[in-house]
């Protein structure tokens, strides 16, 4: 039997010379990171070959510096590949040290299908070739199967493996469902490059060859190496491992979680996948019952709004069909667009009402697509939102089958969140064919959506400007005189006690630090105190023209809100009294962190003063005071 090797076919006289071009679909500039595509085009392949029914599992190991390969073993999996790696015009930016051991990464599946097919499909019989994974995996660039209704559509996806490689290689080991046949190959990408005076194509192949067409490995001795020697967790369960040599250093551990989580938090919050991240003796789990734990543990200055993002998003994915809000499917045969008339009569003034009080909406919302030579097929989407004071900007993430096309983007307004969830097929394929290759952006002029449907850019922006529409519609005020419009304009600070009737009506509408009243307040106000506002957060004493003073005060903090009760929708994440940043200092009093955003204060004599500070500057801070048991100063 032929050893395994890696082996670069000569090319022919007269042949064109065509460098790959395919890595500029990829470039930094259309990612955000090389790590944001490994994580994307992997993951992503995976969903397509999950099995029915199973959760798709992915591990990524980092090896220790003690499972790098060393360099005489590394030798044995570079046979052959050198001298064209060496070739000064084989197109690698940077030279690899081959003495040193060899770093690597590895991305199994597991609850997946695995490269089905006929390993000896040349490309000759298509229509044989039409689901055969091993065939495109391997012999394909840029040509995806006709018709695909998965999320991949360029074949483009698996090139970002070779890209995250600095040797421009990797290799692929894979154990199918249907025959449980172990494969192993290997595949390298560089330029038109010549070596020992020869010219050579710019695809190599790691495998079995019968003249240059090259075959898998099945050889078990062979393969049970390659397994130890790259901690290869795979045993007999089918799918995919991808094993990156020499990989790029800009993928490190902390940057590949932080993509699963930014790409995939919908996915692995609905159950239907599970990510590991493993380096050296530690690893990490991220699926639906540790994602939380895990973020709340880190350091990420973003892991606050991080967390409520996911809490909405766990919250979007409990809504049964029957709590949705079902608007009217817009009329066939016209752009579709956003107006009053997708809403039932009555729907829209009790939406508005639910809108104004803060509350959380879900959407079904129907729309027709007619690819062309076809019939119209019915459709829809999903759209979910919620207001969160905690942010300074919109944030809106379109979702097409559990991909977050990151690119995408609508709404502007400040402090409102939208997901949109796109997966019924009909509407999913058509948002598919406008992807770019990165699966970055919806494109209304990509070659695979331009002149395919019937009306499809106006389906399209219907689509992507759904966020922003639906809030500038349940925004519109009701007819007559909206007295609530420029509060968070214009307001007159109060001392405590000091309310208007307009704040007895409306308690807690009141930005900055006062006191809110209502029917969560006692019936003597505390009008014998006085607050003063410092930055970030406030001082609270005796008023000077007080009779009696309270022997006990009861704070509440909470940041405000613009619609809703502050101290209903205060979260840990926000502040905690007892932890930093937040400061408490008091003079002839003592106090007691009772609740996180609750404080205890035992006023000793008159001249008692309470100083918090140490909340966020950019937010207003509501404050509720209760007192008891005045005592004559």
């Amino acid at each position: 039997m032929n050893q395994p090797l890696w082996k670069f076919r000569p090319m022919s006289r007269g042949e064109i010379n065509v460098d790959p071009i395919e890595g500029e679909f990829f470039s930094t500039e259309v990612l955000g990171s090389l790590p944001d595509a490994v994580i994307r085009e992997a993951i992503q392949n995976s969903l397509d070959a999950a099995l029915p029914g199973e959760t798709v599992r992915i591990v990524i190991t980092f090896p220790s510096p003690g499972q790098r390969l060393g360099a005489e073993d590394a030798a044995r999996y570079l046979h052959g590949l050198r001298e064209h790696l060496e070739a000064k015009d084989s197109g690698l930016a940077d030279a690899v040290d081959f003495g040193r051991p060899m770093d690597f990464l590895v991305i199994e599946d597991f609850g997946t299908r695995g490269l089905a097919g006929d390993v000896r499909d040349d490309g000759s019989r298509d229509d044989a070739a039409q689901k055969n994974d091993f065939y495109y995996f391997w012999r394909n660039i840029g040509r995806a199967v006709e018709g695909a209704t998965t999320r991949g559509r360029w074949g483009l996806g698996k090139t970002v493996f070779q890209a995250a490689s600095r040797i421009n290689s990797f290799f692929g080991l894979t154990v199918r469902h249907d025959d449980t046949r172990r494969l192993l190959m290997g595949q390298s990408v560089l330029k038109i490059h010549r070596s020992n005076g020869r010219r050579y194509a710019p695809y190599g192949y790691y495998g079995r060859f019968e003249d240059d067409f090259a075959l898998p490995v099945e050889d078990p001795g062979h393969i049970e190496r390659f397994c130890r020697d790259f901690s290869i967790r795979r045993v007999d369960e089918p799918g995919l491992s991808v094993i990156v040599p020499y990989p790029d250093e800009e993928i490190e551990i902390e940057s590949v979680i932080r993509s699963v989580i930014n790409q995939y938090f919908f996915p692995i919050l609905s159950g239907g996948l599970a990510v590991t991240v493993a380096g050296g003796a530690h690893e990490q789990v991220l699926d639906e019952k540790t994602l939380f734990a895990y973020i709340a543990g880190t350091d990420w200055e973003d892991r606050r709004g991080l967390v409520r993002r996911l809490e909405f998003a766990r919250w979007c994915l409990a809504q049964p069909d029957a709590a949705l809000e079902c608007l009217r499917e817009p009329p066939a045969g016209r752009a579709p667009k956003w107006d009053e008339s997708l809403f039932e009569p009555g729907q829209l003034a009790r939406l508005r009402d639910r809108f104004e009080k803060g509350e959380r909406l879900a959407f079904h919302i129907p729309l027709w697509v007619e690819p062309r030579k076809q019939g119209i097929a019915h459709s829809h989407f999903k759209l979910f939102l919620e207001r969160d004071a905690g942010i300074d900007r919109g944030e809106d993430f379109f979702i097409r089958d559990g991909i977050t096309v990151t690119g995408v983007s609508s709404q502007r307004q400040k402090g409102m969140r939208v997901i949109v969830s796109a997966a019924d097929p009909p509407l999913s394929r058509l948002l598919g064919d406008s992807e770019n290759p990165a699966h970055t952006e919806w494109q209304e002029r990509s070659p695979k959506f331009k002149n395919r449907y019937n009306l499809g850019p106006a389906c399209l922006r219907f689509v992507k400007n759904s966020p922003r529409e639906i809030i500038r519609i349940l925004s519109m005020p009701a007819e007559g005189r909206d007295t609530k419009l420029l509060r968070d304009l214009f307001y007159v600070d109060l001392e405590p006690g000091r309310e208007t009737r307009a704040d007895r009506r409306a308690p807690g509408d009141v930005p900055g630090p006062g006191v809110s009243g209502g029917s969560e307040a006692p019936a003597a106000a505390p009008a014998r105190l006085l607050m003063s506002r410092l930055k970030g957060g406030f001082r609270l004493s005796l008023h000077p023209e007080a009779k009696t003073y309270p022997r006990t005060i009861d704070l509440q903090m909470a940041y405000d809100v613009r619609q809703g009760n502050p101290f209903r929708l205060y979260r840990d994440f926000d502040f905690d009294l007892a932890k930093p940043p937040i400061r408490i200092e008091g003079a002839h009093c003592t106090y007691r962190v009772v609740q996180p955003n609750s404080l205890k204060v035992t006023a000793e004599q008159p001249d008692f003063q309470l100083t918090v500070t140490g909340f966020d500057v950019n937010r207003d801070l509501k404050i509720k005071i209760i007192t008891t048991r005045d005592k004559n100063p």
